[in-house]
Parts: C-alpha cells; sequence; structure tokens
C-alpha cells in the first residue's frame, strides 16, 4: 500500500477524495438497496395486512368466509387451498414445511403492530413456485416471472395467529428488484466522480502550479539581480508564503553583497599588514630567524586567501567556459615539477569539460598539494568514465582512517593519528576542494589503496567536442 501512494500532492488528493467517494457511494448503495428492498416488502404486505385485519373483522362479525378450495396437492400430496386467504387450525407455514424467513417475519409483525392487530405469532416462509401450486389470481404473474431467470418471483405463506388460537393463512408476492436502480447507482456515481474529480483537478492545479514555481526558483536561487520574483498567484496561503519566498531572497541577496563586501575589506586589511611583516621580516638579519619569519607570513598569507576564496565560493563573478581537462591538469602539475616535487602525469585522452579555470585548476592543485605533502609522491591520471570525465591522485602516504574519509572535506579539519602534521597546512585545502567540484556538478571522494596510500578521485560532467 505504501508504494501505491502517491508522493504529490496533487496525487494524494486525489486519491484521497477518491477514496472518500467510493466509500461513501458504497455506503449509499447500501442503504439505496435496503430501502428499496424495504419499499418492495411494504408494497407486498400492505395488502396481506388489510386482508387480515378485514378478514379478522368479519370473522369477530361471525359473516362466512368463503374461500375457493382447487384441486392441487401440496408437496406432501394432501389438497392444498388455493385461496387468498383462508382460516385454519395449524401454520400453513408449518404444514407446508417452508423456510422461514425471520427478518420478514419481523417486518410483518412490526407493520401488523402499528396497524393496531394483535397476533399471538406470525411466520413468514419462502415458497418454491416450481413445487408448489399458487392461488389463480398469481398463475399470469407466476408464469410471466419463470421465464425470467435474471429476476426471479419472490412469493411468500404467510401465516398469522390469532387470539383464539386459529391461524389466518395467506400468500404474498414481493416484486423482484430489477437492475434499474443499480444502473442508477453507477451512472450516479459516475458523475459525481467525474464532476468532482475535474473541479478537484482544476483547484488542485491551480494551487500546485505556483508552488511548482516556487520550488524551482528555490532549486535555482541565486542572488543576482536578473532574477526576477516569483509570480504571486493561487490561494492566500499560498500566496502568502510565495510574497514571503520573494522578500527572503531580496534580504539573502543583500546580506551576501554585504558579506562580499566585508570579506574585501577584510582582505585589503590584512593584505597590506602581511605585506609590510614581510618587508620587514627580509630585513632581519639572523638567516633562520628571517626564513621562519617569512614561512609564517607566507602560511597566514595562503590561508586568508582559501578563506576568501571559500567564503566566496558560489558568487556569479567569472563565466563558464570549455577547457581541456587534460592541459589543465597537466599545468597544474608543471608547476610542482618546477619546485622539484615528484609528480608524474599518465598519459591520457582530451577530455573537455565545461567550467571555471582558475578555480578547477586550485582545486586539481589542493589534491597534488595533500599527496606531496603526506605521501611523498603524487601519480596523477585523467580518463573517462561513461559521460564523467574523472581525474585520480594517488599517494604513497600511509592513508587515513576509514571513519575519516568524510570528516576530512569539514573546514580545518585535521588528522592527526593518520597524516604528518609537522608538514602544516591550514585545514581548507580539502574543503575548498571538494566546493569547487560541487559548483561544476561534480564528485569529490577519498579512498585507501589495497596496496597502500590514499586516492582522490575528481568526477565531472564531460561536454560534447
Amino acid at each position: 500500500m505504501i508504494r501505491l501512494w502517491p508522493k504529490s500532492l496533487f496525487g494524494q488528493l486525489m486519491l484521497l477524495v477518491a477514496l472518500a467517494l467510493f466509500v461513501a457511494q458504497a455506503i449509499n448503495f447500501a442503504m439505496l438497496v435496503r430501502a428499496g428492498e424495504r419499499l418492495r416488502f411494504s408494497e407486498a404486505a400492505g395488502p396481506v395486512v388489510a386482508r387480515i385485519i378485514s378478514t379478522t373483522e368479519r370473522l369477530e362479525a361471525g359473516e362466512p368466509l368463503r374461500s375457493r378450495r382447487g384441486r392441487g396437492r401440496g408437496p406432501e400430496g394432501r389438497r392444498g387451498d388455493r385461496g387468498i386467504m383462508s382460516v385454519g387450525p395449524e401454520s400453513a407455514v408449518r404444514a407446508d414445511d417452508l423456510i422461514h424467513v425471520v427478518e420478514l417475519e419481523q417486518r410483518l409483525a412490526s407493520m401488523l403492530e402499528t396497524a393496531g392487530f394483535s397476533a399471538q405469532a406470525v411466520e413468514v416462509g419462502r415458497v418454491d413456485i416450481s413445487r408448489m401450486r399458487m392461488p389463480r389470481r398469481f398463475d399470469r404473474h407466476i408464469n410471466d416471472r419463470r421465464t425470467n431467470d435474471r429476476h426471479p418471483l419472490r412469493v411468500m405463506r404467510v401465516s398469522v395467529q390469532l387470539e383464539d388460537g386459529r391461524w389466518l393463512n395467506s400468500w404474498m408476492r414481493i416484486r423482484p428488484g430489477g437492475i434499474g436502480a443499480l444502473v442508477s447507482i453507477i451512472a450516479q456515481t459516475v458523475i459525481l466522480y467525474g464532476v468532482l474529480m475535474l473541479a478537484l483537478f482544476l483547484f488542485v492545479r491551480r494551487v500546485s502550479r505556483p508552488l511548482r514555481s516556487l520550488t524551482g526558483a528555490v532549486r535555482e536561487f541565486t542572488d543576482s539581480d536578473d532574477d526576477a520574483p516569483v509570480a504571486v498567484e493561487g490561494p492566500r496561503d499560498v500566496a502568502s508564503l510565495i510574497e514571503a519566498f520573494n522578500a527572503m531572497r531580496v534580504r539573502i541577496a543583500g546580506m551576501l553583497g554585504e558579506k562580499d563586501y566585508m570579506l574585501g575589506a577584510i582582505g585589503h586589511d590584512l593584505r597590506t599588514p602581511l605585506a609590510a611583516l614581510r618587508i620587514h621580516a627580509e630585513n632581519v638579519p639572523d638567516e633562520s630567524e628571517r626564513m621562519r619569519m617569512v614561512e609564517t607570513i607566507t602560511d597566514m598569507t595562503e590561508t586568508l586567501d582559501d578563506i576568501l576564496s571559500l567564503a566566496r565560493l558560489g558568487r556569479p563573478n567569472a563565466q563558464s567556459e570549455m577547457l581541456d581537462l587534460t592541459a589543465l591538469v597537466d599545468s597544474a602539475i608543471e608547476d610542482f615539477r618546477d619546485v622539484g616535487a615528484d609528480v608524474s602525469l599518465e598519459d591520457g585522452e582530451r577530455l573537455v569539460v565545461n567550467g571555471r579555470s582558475n578555480l578547477l585548476k586550485r582545486a586539481i592543485r589542493n589534491l597534488i598539494d595533500n599527496a606531496v605533502r603526506y605521501g611523498e609522491a603524487a601519480t596523477v591520471r585523467v580518463r573517462q568514465d561513461g559521460d564523467r570525465a574523472l581525474i585520480e591522485i594517488d599517494d604513497n602516504g600511509p592513508g587515513i582512517d576509514a571513519a575519516a574519509l568524510e570528516t576530512v572535506f569539514e573546514p580545518f579539519a585535521r588528522l592527526e593519528g593518520s597524516r604528518n602534521r609537522e608538514q602544516g597546512g591550514s585545514g581548507l585545502g580539502l574543503a575548498l576542494a571538494r566546493a569547487i567540484v560541487h559548483e561544476h556538478g561534480g564528485v569529490l571522494t577519498l579512498e585507501n589503496l589495497a596496496s597502500g596510500g590514499l586516492r582522490a578521485r575528481l568526477s565531472l560532467p564531460l561536454q560534447d567536442m
């Protein structure tokens, strides 16, 4: 049932209304069928009650009761009374060994009580019209119904015991129920379903259309001033939600603009004193002290650049372009070769991706720098995997604990056990690399190699050349 439950608002509303309507129509159908059954019984029992009361009054007045005697015999071989009403010392239902219909007995007793007639017992038995002869006035109706198997006639034998112990025996013919009521209910249900579903479809579409627009605006949210606000439409609640989103978008865009301004100011204010410190450090006479100071200032500058780059990532300040990924990787590796680092690039095919060269090159440099810093050497390969371009960077280091393969991507995360702490680093390289890759629609993962070392795998969507 859970699998069949729709996920969308439209599907859930339609299904709930359809189920509720089905249950309501099922109850309505059962009530109509029962009401039709009661109506047919009332039509059949009314004349019987009238005959019983009339016959009782005649008996009490001492008038003779004429009865037409027939020549037919009952199922037990005795002569049967084919009159509509007869008086006898025993119940015809019991005498003919008929099956009692308790529900009809209760209904008939209730009708007699309502009419003010007091009866000691009321019995109603179902008659098999194929075995028992009926009163002559039933013959025409019975013959017509015997040939209609779809709606068989129901004939009942009625026996009512009077106060003096005698039994009034009569016959009752219940009109069969046709398919007219069923067809009418089915037609009514189909019409109701059609009308309600059409109205519900129009309503839900009116609600879901602005919600879909809002969902798309949320997914594609940027702080660009060129983005038009979402059109305010739909019911009041939905319209209020869209208005709140538009206002929030304006506030977020303002805060992001203030953040960029603040970061620019911080970068300018910090770089100026760092540059001054660098100049002063170069004038220190002690060479070892001078080198230590210069290295510290360099680390502070790089950390500042990483923080600013990570904070500004995602801002639309440059356009993407088609890039030769193999050439871009080779350019990044060349920077390490110039300083004598052990980095090699395996031969690979030319692959084209869409992105920003400065950011992708920085992400690749960070990954290679980690491999060289903690694994002494790096082996880089570029290859194609389906519709993705893969960059794999392997090192010869000790690897890292499997439980920490994700935590190392958090900003300022450092692993004391598996990485050499003395090698330095700000703890922002992997976080910045993953953020850059995600911005380009890619995935960056780490895995330990079976032969030892760590592999960084960078996956980017390919572009047609």
